[in-house]
C-alpha cells in the first residue's frame, strides 16, 4: 500500500466520521491510487489480444472478408417470431444492456471516418435502393495511437468502465446535481415515483425515432444518469427501477435515527453507495446466471494491478450474444391479467421512444412482463426487430442490427476467433471441427463467405455458431466475459465486499447486499412477481396456465414507418438564401426611413390656404410632373387673365389664357376621375381629382373662366389609353426641349463646317444654308416659352436680361420662339463677330429705340447684368464708373452715345468681346472649338503621375501595404489552417472550405475591430502630432485610416457572412452525431438535428451574430454622406454603438461555437488606450463654459464667441466637439467645428453654417436670445483635436484651398498667420509666401469672412498673403454675360484699388479655379521651393480635383496635398 492509498484510506475513514460521507468521483478517476485515470471516463479499450488490422495500425480493408450484410444474410436467420429459450427470461439480455450502459459507451470518431456495410442490388430488404452502403462510422480512439503498428488504434470509453452505476447518476458532478432533488438525499422526481422531466436540457441521447423518422424533445423525457436510457422499454424501465429504489434508500436512510443528523449530501452519497453496491451484486448474478458459477470464483478482495478497462473483445463481440436473446414483443403485464395481448409492445417502434411506449401501463408493468417472458433461443435466429428494422440515422432508418455487430468488431480490431482460442488456451478450430458444429449447408456458405480460410472467421460469427451448437453461451464468450467481471470487480476499489474501500459499510449492510436479488429490488418497488417461484428472475419459471405466452406470430404489430435510404438533412433548405434577400429588405427599408425622414425635415411647413378659389377646389393630383405625381390647387387669376397652378405653397405654372383662342380639355370615359387640359405649344395638364364632384365644380369653373377670358373649350372625350397616347405631359416636354436644343447644337455645327473661305456670314445665311434633314418634324414645330428660353440660359423669367433678349429673338412676335429663331440667336452669340455682340447688346438696352444709349441706360445695363449674379454697386460708384470708360475713349461730355461711339468705348475689350459666347443648358459652352470632335486623346506620361503620388504619400502606402499584408496573413494563416491542419475536429470533412473562409474572415475582423479604437483615440493622436511621431506616422491620415479600414472590414463581414450562410447550410444537413463531433461544446447529444433557426436564435453565437449584422449594417447606411449631412443624430448614435458591437463580438466568441474565443487577446490593448483617452475627454465635457455671444450672420451662418479656459492650448487649424447644455439637442450629442479665432485670441469661437437639425435649433436659439444675451445655454466643449492644417507653417510656400464653408479652418490660420508675421515670431522663419484661394457660390455667401481677409490684408505689412477670390456663380470669363462684368470689374479694380464685387484688394476671378493654371503659375513664381503645402477644405469634389492636380504635377518640385471634407 503506497501512500496516495493510505493517505485516501485516512481522508475517507476521517470524513465518514465528521460527519460528510467520503467522495467517491462519478467520472471513475481517483480508483486506483497508482493508476488515477484507469477506468475513468475516456480511458481507452483494453486489449489482451493484439489487434486485428490490416495494417497493422487501423486499417480495416480486409480485401478478403466477406462483407457483414453477406454473413447476415447467409448465416443468421430472420424470423418474425423466434424460437424461445426455456431456461432464460427476456429481463437478462435487457438487463445485460443496462449493465452495458454502466460500463461502456463508444462514441463515433470525429472527424468521422465512414465503414459503411456495401449492400448488392440482390439484398432483399436494401437491394434496388439509391445507397448502396449501409451506413456506420468508426469509434473515437487515442489520437496518438493507431499512427504504426507497434501501437494500434485504442479505441476510447467515454463513460467509467466500473460499475459505479453511473447509468443512474452520470459521470459528471453537472450532470449529478441537476438531477438530485437537494431534500433527503433522493433523486428528482414527482409524486408517481417517475424522473424528473429533462427540463435542463441535459444531453440526453436524441437518436432517430425509426418508426415515425423524429428526433425525441429531450426536455420532455425523464432524467436519468444515463442519455441512453430511452433505448427501449426494457433498459427504460431499469432504468426506472433503480432511480426508485435510490429514492426508496434514502427515504430508509432519513427515517433511521441512526441518521436523524445527516444532511442531505450525506443521505444522497450514502444511499449512492448502496444503490451501487446492490447494482454490483446484481451484476455479477445476472453475469453467472448466462456463464455459470464456475467461472467466477470467489471475491478476495481488492486487487491494484487489476485493470478494470473494458476489453475490446466484449465490446466488439461478447456484448453483441444477447442480441440473439432479443424478442420482438415486450410483454406489457400486471398480476390481474398475466397477459396483456392487446397492450404488447412491438420492440422495432419503440427504439429512442420507450418513455412514451410504456406511458399507459408504466416501467412496473413492462418489468413484470420482461419477468415472465421466456428469451429468444441461443442461437442463430434473430427476430425482424434485429436483424432488419435496426434503428439507424436518418439516412438510413432501419439498418441490420448482426451487420452492424460484425462491422464493429472489426473497427475494433477484434482478432478472428482462432487467434483469441489461442490466447485464451483453447483448441483452434478447423473446417474438420466445424463440420461437427455446424450442418452442410452452414459449412459450404461459412467456406465461401471466408474463402474457404478458416483462420479468417471472425469471433462474434464463430463465436454464435458454437454457442448455437451447444445451446448456450460458447465457451470463448463466457471466458471473455467473466475475466472482464472479475477484473471490474477485483479492481475496484470502492467494491462493496472491499472491507478496506473506507466507505464505512458495517458487516451487516454487506451482508444485506450480498442477500439481495433483482427479484428483491423489484419487490421492493412495487413490481409485482409474487407468482414466480424462482428467486433468479434472469431464469425462466414455470408459469401457471393463464400466464403462458401468445406466441401467435398473426397478433404482431407491424414496424410502423417507411424506411428512408435516402434523405436530405437539410430541414431548410430555401433558408440560407432567404437571408440574403432578408438582409437586402432590412437594408432598403432603413434607407426609405431615412430618406423619407429627410424629406420630413426639409417639407417645407403648411401654409394656410386663403383663396376661396382653391379652397373651393381642393387638392388635385397632377400626373406625369418631372417631379412625378404631386398634390395641386388650382387659381383663377382674373386679373392677369391667368391660370395659376401651385404646389406646396409655391406656384409652379402659370397659363396665359388671354393668349389663347381654343384649348381642348380631354374628359376620360373609362375612368370619370382624369381630365386633360391641352396647352398649345407648351405641355398639357393631366389632373386627377378625389371625387367625380369635385371635377365637376372644376370644369365649371374653368369653363366660366374661359368665357371671361373670350377662350374657347372644345370638350371631348376618350378613353383612358387614348388620353394617354395624345397626352403631352412636362416629362414629354422636357425631352422635346432636350432634343430641341440637341438638334440647335448639331445644326451650329454642320453651319461652322459648311463655311469655307475667309468671307463674314451672317447668322441669317448660315440658317438658310442649313437644310435640317437630321431634325424632325416635331422638333421644327416646337417653339419655346419664355420660361423655357429663361431656362435654357440658366436665368429666371423675370431678370432682366431675359427680359431685354426674349422680344430681340422672337422675331414674329408670337410670344414664342421657333427653332430657326433661336438658332439664329444662337450662331450670334458663338461665332459672331465682336461688332455683331455689341450691336447685340446696344439693341437689347436702347429702351426708347431712338438708335442710342443714355447713360441711364447703360447704368441699367450694368445693374441688370449684376443683377444675374445677385451683386451690386452704390450709384455713385457706379457713375464713376461709367464716367472712367466716357474719360477713356474721349467721350467724358458725353450723355448718349450711338452705336459708334458704344463700339469706341468698348473697343479696349474687342478680343474678349470675340471670344465671349453663352453657355446654355443640355449642351457644353459654344464656340468654335466646341464644334470639333476629339479622334483621340494623348496620353499623359502616367509613370511620372504614379511616382509623384508615391513620394506624396510614402508613409499612408507603407502603412497600408503592411495592414493589407498583416490582412493577408491573418487571412491565409486561418484558412489554410482550417483547410489543410484540422482534419481531427471534423472541420474539412464535413464543413469544407466554408469554414476555413470564415475563420479567416473572423481573424481579419478580429483584429480590424479594435483598430478602430485606436483610430478613435483623438486626444493621444492629438498629442503625438506635436512630436517627432508625426514624421514616421501618417497621423492626418486617421480619418482617410478610418474609412479605409471600414471599407476592409466591410468586404470581410460579408465574407464571414457568405461563408456562414454556406456553413448554416452544411450544418442542416448534417445527422446528429456530426453536430456533436462538429461543436462538442455546443451541439451536445440530445439536441437532434439543427435548423437554421435554430442556429440563428439557439444558441449565443447565433444571436449575437444577427445582433452585429443587424447593428453593422445600420452603422455603415448612417455612415454615408447622405445620413451624415441630413441625419447627423442617426449617424452620431449609431456610431456610439461602438461598445455594444465590441461587447457583442466579445460574447459572439465566447459561445465557443468552433474554438475557444481569441477576440479578447486583441482587444484589450486599444480598448486599455481608448479608455484613457475617453476619460480626458470626460473630464472635459462635465466643464460647463458660458457662451458670450450668439451672432446672426448672413448666410445662415452662426457665429458662437465662448469663454476660453485657462488651460486651453491649440494651434490654428484644430477643432473641437460642441454640445449645448439644457437646451433640447441632447446632452450628448457632439458636434465638430473648426475654431475661427486664433491662438493669441483671449477668447474662441466657431462659425456654423445653418443646415437642418442641431444647427437649426442652435440658430433658432440665438435669434432667439438676441436681445437677452444672458440667456444663451452654457457650451460642453471636447477638444482641441488636430488636424493637418495646423501643419501650415512647416512649408516654405502654402496654398490654402478653401470652398463654402470650407474656409472655417482658413480664418484661424489666416489671423494667427498675419499676427505671427507682425510680430516677427520665430515660428514663421520658414514660412516665405501664403497664397489663399476661396471658392464660393456668390459674394456674399459668407461676407463674415471678407472682414477677416479686409483685416488680414490691412495688417500684414510683409506682403505674405496673396488671396484669390472664385465666384463660381457667374459663368465663365468667355461667357458673354460674364464679359461684360469683367469689364466692369477691371474698370472699377483700376478706380479705386478693390473689387467690385467683395470689396477686398483680393483678386476677384469669375468661374471655378483652374488648379493646374494655377499652380504651374505658383511653381513658375517659386522656382527656388522643392516642396510646396496644399492644404484643402471644401466638397470632396474640390478635395478630389486639388489632389489629382498635385499628382499630376511634374519636375523636381511636389506639391503635398491635405484634404478635408465636409
Amino acid at each position: 500500500m503506497n501512500i496516495t492509498f493510505l493517505v485516501i484510506f485516512l481522508l475517507h475513514n476521517t470524513l465518514v466520521k465528521g460527519g460528510v460521507y467520503p467522495y467517491v468521483s462519478y467520472n471513475g478517476m481517483y480508483n486506483n491510487p497508482s493508476n488515477l485515470d484507469w477506468g475513468s471516463a475516456g480511458s481507452p479499450l483494453s486489449q489482451p489480444v493484439r489487434p486485428h488490422y490490416s495494417d497493422g495500425a487501423s486499417s480495416t480493408n480486409f480485401p478478403n472478408l466477406p462483407s457483414p450484410r453477406d454473413l447476415s444474410l447467409e448465416l443468421f436467420t430472420e424470423e418474425v417470431v423466434v424460437p424461445l429459450s426455456e431456461k432464460y427470461t427476456v429481463l437478462l439480455p435487457y438487463f445485460m444492456e443496462f449493465l452495458d450502459h454502466d460500463i461502456l459507451e463508444l462514441r463515433t470518431t470525429c472527424p468521422p471516418e465512414d465503414m459503411s456495410i456495401s449492400i448488392k442490388e440482390t439484398d432483399p430488404t436494401y437491394g434496388n435502393k439509391t445507397h448502396k452502403k449501409m451506413p456506420i462510422e468508426r469509434i473515437s480512439y487515442d489520437v496518438d495511437s493507431g499512427v504504426w503498428a507497434d501501437f494500434p488504434r485504442k479505441q476510447i470509453n467515454s463513460v467509467s468502465s466500473w460499475i459505479d452505476g453511473s447509468q443512474v447518476y452520470g459521470i459528471s458532478k453537472g450532470w449529478v446535481d441537476i438531477i438530485r432533488s437537494g431534500k433527503g438525499g433522493k433523486l428528482k422526481g414527482d409524486t408517481a415515483g417517475n424522473p424528473a422531466k429533462n427540463t435542463w436540457g441535459v444531453p440526453l441521447s436524441s437518436s432517430l425515432k425509426p418508426h415515425n423518422c423524429e428526433y425525441p424533445d429531450i426536455k420532455q423525457l425523464h432524467l436519468f444518469g444515463d442519455g441512453r436510457s430511452n433505448e427501449n422499454p426494457g433498459v427504460y424501465s431499469l432504468h426506472w427501477l433503480f432511480f426508485n429504489e435510490h429514492n426508496l434508500i434514502a427515504e430508509e436512510l432519513g427515517n433511521d435515527t441512526r441518521y436523524r443528523n445527516m444532511n442531505d449530501k450525506w443521505l444522497f452519497d450514502k444511499s449512492r453507495y448502496l444503490t451501487i453496491a446492490k447494482l454490483q451484486k446484481i451484476s455479477v448474478d445476472a453475469v453467472i446466471s448466462i456463464i455459470g458459477p464456475g467461472f467466477i470464483p470467489e471475491y478476495m478482495g481488492y486487487r491494484a494491478t487489476a485493470n478494470p478497462a473494458v476489453s475490446f473483445l466484449y465490446a466488439g463481440a461478447v456484448k453483441f450474444f444477447f442480441l440473439t436473446m432479443m424478442s420482438d414483443i415486450i410483454y406489457v403485464s400486471n398480476p390481474t391479467n398475466c397477459t396483456l395481448a392487446d397492450e404488447n409492445v412491438r420492440l422495432c417502434n419503440t427504439y429512442w421512444d420507450a418513455q412514451v411506449a410504456v406511458k399507459k401501463h408504466g416501467p412496473a408493468a413492462v418489468l413484470r412482463g420482461l419477468s415472465y417472458q421466456p428469451a429468444g433461443n441461443v442461437d442463430m435466429h434473430v427476430v425482424n426487430d434485429i436483424r432488419s428494422n435496426y434503428y439507424g440515422p436518418m439516412h438510413w432508418t432501419r439498418r441490420d442490427g448482426i451487420a452492424t455487430a460484425i462491422q464493429r468488431g472489426r473497427d475494433l480490431g477484434v482478432p478472428p476467433l482462432n487467434s483469441v482460442l489461442n490466447h485464451y488456451n483453447e483448441p483452434a478450430m478447423t473446417w474438420r471441427e466445424w463440420g461437427t458444429v455446424v450442418n452442410q449447408e452452414t459449412l459450404t456458405a461459412l467456406k465461401n463467405l471466408y474463402k474457404n480460410d478458416v483462420d479468417q472467421v471472425e469471433l462474434f460469427v464463430g463465436g454464435m455458431l458454437l454457442s448455437t451448437h451447444s445451446g448456450d453461451m460458447a465457451n470463448i464468450f463466457k471466458k471473455i466475459l467473466a475475466e472482464q467481471i472479475i477484473r471490474l470487480r477485483e479492481g475496484d476499489r470502492f467494491w462493496f465486499e472491499n472491507k478496506y474501500n473506507g466507505l464505512g459499510c458495517t458487516g451487516e449492510e454487506v451482508n444485506t447486499i450480498r442477500a439481495t436479488s433483482l427479484r428483491h429490488i423489484l419487490t421492493r418497488n412495487k413490481v409485482d412477481i409474487s407468482d414466480l417461484t424462482n428467486d433468479n428472475v434472469f431464469l425462466l419459471n414455470r408459469l401457471s396456465d393463464d400466464c403462458k405466452l401468445d406466441q401467435d406470430s398473426t397478433k404482431l404489430s407491424k414496424c410502423e414507418g417507411d424506411m428512408l435510404l435516402h434523405y436530405d438533412y437539410n430541414t431548410t433548405p430555401y433558408a440560407i438564401p432567404l437571408l440574403v434577400p432578408v438582409f437586402l429588405i432590412f437594408t432598403m427599408v432603413l434607407a426609405v426611413v431615412i430618406t423619407r425622414m429627410v424629406h420630413a425635415r426639409s417639407r417645407p411647413a403648411k401654409e394656410e390656404e386663403t383663396d376661396p378659389e382653391a379652397l373651393k377646389l381642393g387638392k388635385i393630383t397632377e400626373l406625369g410632373s418631372k417631379e412625378g405625381d404631386r398634390s395641386v390647387k388650382l387659381r383663377f387669376d382674373d386679373i392677369a387673365g391667368s391660370l395659376v397652378m401651385s404646389s406646396k405653397g409655391k406656384k409652379v405654372r402659370s397659363i396665359p389664357f388671354k393668349k389663347l383662342n381654343t384649348i381642348p380639355v380631354v374628359s376620360c370615359s373609362d375612368n370619370r376621375l382624369l381630365l386633360l387640359i391641352s396647352i398649345p405649344k407648351e405641355y398639357d395638364i393631366m389632373l386627377k381629382f378625389s371625387s367625380v364632384r369635385q371635377k365637376e365644380i372644376a370644369l365649371e369653373e374653368l369653363t366660366a373662366f374661359s368665357d371671361r377670358c373670350n377662350v374657347e373649350i372644345d370638350n371631348q372625350l376618350l378613353t383612358k389609353k387614348q388620353m394617354m397616347k395624345v397626352a403631352k405631359t412636362e416629362k414629354h416636354r422636357q425631352h422635346l426641349v432636350d432634343t430641341f436644343l440637341s438638334s440647335v447644337f448639331s445644326e451650329m455645327m454642320q453651319g461652322e463646317n459648311g463655311v469655307s473661305g475667309n468671307g463674314e456670314v451672317s447668322a441669317n445665311d448660315k440658317v438658310e444654308r442649313l437644310n435640317f434633314k437630321g431634325v424632325g418634324s416635331h422638333v421644327l414645330e416646337c417653339e419655346l416659352t419664355r420660361t423655357e428660353f429663361a431656362s435654357a440660359l440658366g436665368l429666371r423669367p423675370d431678370q432682366e436680361f431675359v427680359e431685354k433678349v426674349f422680344p430681340l429673338v422672337d422675331k414674329d412676335k408670337n410670344g414664342s420662339i421657333s427653332f430657326r429663331e433661336f438658332l439664329s440667336f444662337m450662331i450670334v452669340y458663338s461665332s459672331g463677330t465682336s461688332d455683331d455682340k455689341l450691336k447685340l447688346i446696344f439693341n437689347m438696352y436702347d429702351y426708347d429705340k431712338n438708335g442710342s444709349l443714355h447713360v441711364d441706360e447703360i447704368k441699367q445695363m450694368i445693374t441688370s447684368m449684376l443683377q444675374m449674379v445677385s451683386a451690386s454697386i452704390k450709384p455713385e460708384e457706379l457713375s464713376r464708373m461709367i464716367q472712367s470708360l466716357l474719360d477713356q475713349a474721349g467721350l467724358g461730355e458725353k450723355k448718349e452715345l450711338t452705336f459708334l461711339e458704344f463700339q469706341t468705348v468698348m473697343s479696349a475689350y474687342r478680343k474678349d468681346l470675340e471670344k465671349a459666347q453663352l453657355e446654355v443648358k443640355g449642351g457644353e459652352r459654344l464656340g468654335k472649338s466646341n464644334f470639333k470632335r476629339k479622334v483621340f486623346t494623348a496620353m499623359r506620361p502616367q509613370g511620372r503621375e504614379i511616382k509623384r503620388y508615391i513620394e506624396n504619400h510614402r508613409l499612408e502606402i507603407f502603412y497600408s501595404v503592411i495592414f493589407l499584408l498583416v490582412v493577408f496573413v491573418l487571412f491565409l494563416e486561418r484558412f489554410i489552417t482550417y483547410s489543410r491542419y484540422k482534419d481531427h475536429t471534423g472541420y474539412p470533412q464535413l464543413l469544407g472550405y466554408s469554414l476555413s473562409l470564415t475563420r479567416g474572415s473572423a481573424a481579419v475582423l478580429m483584429f480590424t475591430f479594435p483598430l478602430f479604437l485606436v483610430l478613435m483615440c483623438k486626444n493621444t493622436l492629438t498629442h503625438l502630432r506635436g512630436t517627432f511621431i508625426k514624421r514616421y506616422i501618417p497621423l492626418d491620415a486617421n480619418r482617410t485610416a478610418h474609412i479605409y479600414l471600414g471599407c476592409v472590414t466591410l468586404l470581410f463581414i460579408l465574407v464571414h457572412c457568405i461563408g456562414h450562410g454556406y456553413n448554416f447550410y452544411m450544418i442542416t444537413t448534417l445527422s446528429p452525431d456530426h453536430l456533436t463531433c462538429l461543436m462538442p461544446r455546443t451541439w451536445l447529444d440530445g439536441q437532434g438535428q439543427a435548423t437554421v433557426l435554430g442556429l440563428l436564435f439557439g444558441t449565443i453565437t447565433g444571436i449575437t451574430g444577427i445582433l452585429l449584422v443587424l447593428t453593422l449594417l445600420t452603422m455603415y447606411i448612417c455612415a454615408t454622406q447622405y445620413a451624415r449631412r441630413y441625419l447627423h443624430r442617426w449617424f452620431w448614435s449609431t456610431h456610439m454603438l461602438y461598445p455594444a458591437v465590441l461587447g457583442l463580438m466579445v460574447l459572439h466568441g465566447a459561445g465557443r461555437l468552433l474554438q475557444e474565443p481569441t477576440f479578447h487577446y486583441y482587444l484589450i490593448g486599444p480598448a486599455i488606450l481608448f479608455t484613457f483617452d475617453k476619460l480626458i475627454s470626460v473630464s472635459r465635457k462635465k466643464r460647463e463654459i458660458p457662451l458670450i455671444e450668439a451672432k446672426i450672420l448672413p448666410s445662415e451662418v452662426t457665429n458662437l464667441v465662448f469663454k476660453r479656459p485657462v488651460d486651453f492650448h491649440y494651434l490654428a487649424g484644430q477643432y473641437v466637439n460642441i454640445a449645448l447644455v439644457n437646451s433640447g439637442t441632447g446632452r450628448d450629442e457632439y458636434h465638430p467645428f473648426t475654431l475661427t479665432s486664433a491662438p493669441h485670441e483671449d477668447y474662441l469661437s466657431v462659425h456654423i453654417r445653418t443646415l437642418k437639425g442641431w444647427t437649426k435649433v442652435l440658430r433658432d436659439l440665438a435669434i432667439k436670445n438676441e436681445k437677452n444675451p444672458e440667456r444663451n445655454p452654457n457650451l460642453f466643449v471636447d477638444g482641441p483635436f488636430g488636424e493637418a492644417h495646423q501643419d501650415y507653417s512647416n512649408y516654405e510656400v502654402v496654398i490654402l484651398v478653401g470652398g463654402g464653408i470650407g474656409v472655417t479652418p482658413f480664418a484661424s490660420i489666416l489671423k494667427d498667420l498675419v499676427h505671427k508675421a507682425t510680430s516677427m515670431q520665430s515660428s514663421l522663419s520658414k514660412l516665405k509666401k501664403v497664397y489663399f484661394l476661396w471658392s464660393t457660390r456668390t459674394q456674399k455667401q459668407f461676407e463674415w469672412l471678407l472682414d477677416i481677409i479686409g483685416k488680414c490684408e490691412h495688417e500684414d505689412r510683409r506682403d505674405i498673403l496673396d488671396t484669390h477670390i472664385f465666384i463660381t456663380r457667374f459663368y465663365e470669363k468667355s461667357d458673354l454675360r460674364t464679359t461684360m462684368l469683367y469689364i466692369c470689374e477691371r474698370q472699377f479694380q483700376d478706380i479705386s484699388n478693390r473689387s467690385l464685387f467683395t470689396g477686398l484688394k483680393a483678386v476677384t476671378h469669375f468661374g471655378r479655379p483652374n488648379f493646374s493654371s494655377i499652380f504651374d503659375h505658383i511653381a513658375l513664381t517659386h522656382q527656388d521651393v522643392r516642396k510646396f503645402g496644399v492644404f484643402v477644405c471644401g466638397p470632396p469634389s474640390m478635395s478630389d480635383s486639388v489632389t489629382l492636380t498635385c499628382s499630376k504635377i511634374t519636375g523636381k518640385q511636389t506639391f503635398v496635398a491635405y484634404a478635408e471634407n465636409f
